[in-house]
């Protein structure tokens, strides 16, 4: 009897351990089901749950659709010309400034040219170049201010006398925002060089002083603008500055002699007024 007591109290510690190694086997073999789809080539590729941002590989992104349409405005392998063309002028006699200046006596134009040519290399995308000319020119004869007693002046004798040539490289992207092909907005980006001088003249006689400045610049610009087509191969189009980067250098000499020179630099990111550009293309 107490041989029998030793052997049940050996079985009963054999058998839930034989049970418990045997669900261990099972346990460690069991193969769990994945959630990945296979495609050929053994790619695996998993399975993504709605409205979440697909994992990027390297250059290969997925293209979101915004609703966003770019209609056709401007065809492939068409030339484009246009030409710009301003020109103005100012005389004292035909303005009534303020009643403290008197004698005044002041002549003054502006003159700019700037033809251009370009070509589509792609549907709504177009490289070209653009040749420019400004002459401006101004006349003060006499000016006389009388504020009060003591505070009196005259000016007279004052010519100044500047041109300035630039020529530059532009690419522009359009983009059609209607079916008819007539409206389109674009963007345009140019690498321009000028070079110009200008004359400011003042005295006479032996009190004359002649200063002549010489500037160049090269200017790397942003030019966006929107066009609409009044005729079939006619367009009118409008454009203005926001922003570029500049580089140039002046020299100025007075009386032959050297007085100065320097280096300047700089970039902008504001709308310029002053660069407002208004033309018409005709398209062939």
């Amino acid at each position: 009897m107490k041989n029998l007591k030793y052997i049940l109290i050996l079985i009963g510690i054999l058998i839930p351990g034989q049970i418990l190694l045997h669900a261990e086997e099972q346990d460690s073999t069991t193969v769990i089901p994945e959630t990945a789809t296979i495609v050929p080539g053994n790619t695996s590729v998993a399975t993504s749950e709605p409205d979440t941002i697909a994992e990027k590989h390297g250059l290969s992104r997925k293209k979101y659709k915004r609703g966003l349409k770019n209609y056709l405005l401007i065809p492939q392998k068409q030339w484009i010309a246009g030409l710009t063309l301003s020109h103005g002028e100012f005389d004292s006699k035909d303005n009534n400034l303020l009643i403290f200046i008197k004698d005044f006596n002041f002549k003054g134009n502006i003159t700019t040219l700037n033809p251009f040519v370009g070509y589509f290399i792609k549907d709504n995308e177009c490289i070209g170049i653009k040749l420019g000319y400004s002459h401006l020119s101004a006349n003060l004869d006499n000016l006389d201010i009388d504020i009060d007693d003591d505070m009196q002046f005259n000016l007279g004798d004052i010519r100044y006398l500047g041109e300035t040539f630039s020529a530059a490289l532009f690419h522009r992207a359009y983009i059609g925002i209607d079916k008819n092909k007539r409206f389109g907005f674009f963007n345009e980006t140019e690498l321009a060089f000028s070079s110009g001088s200008n004359r400011f003249v003042r005295g006479s006689d032996e009190s004359l002083k002649n200063t002549k400045t010489t500037t160049s610049e090269i200017k790397l610009g942003l030019n966006p603008g929107f066009c609409v087509f009044i005729m079939n191969n006619i367009s009118t189009s409008v454009s203005f500055g926001v922003a570029g980067l500049r580089y140039g250098t002046i020299k100025q000499t007075t009386n032959n002699e050297e007085t100065g020179s320097r280096r300047s630099s700089g970039a902008d990111f504001k709308i310029n007024l002053f660069n407002i550009n208004i033309g018409m293309c005709l398209h062939i």
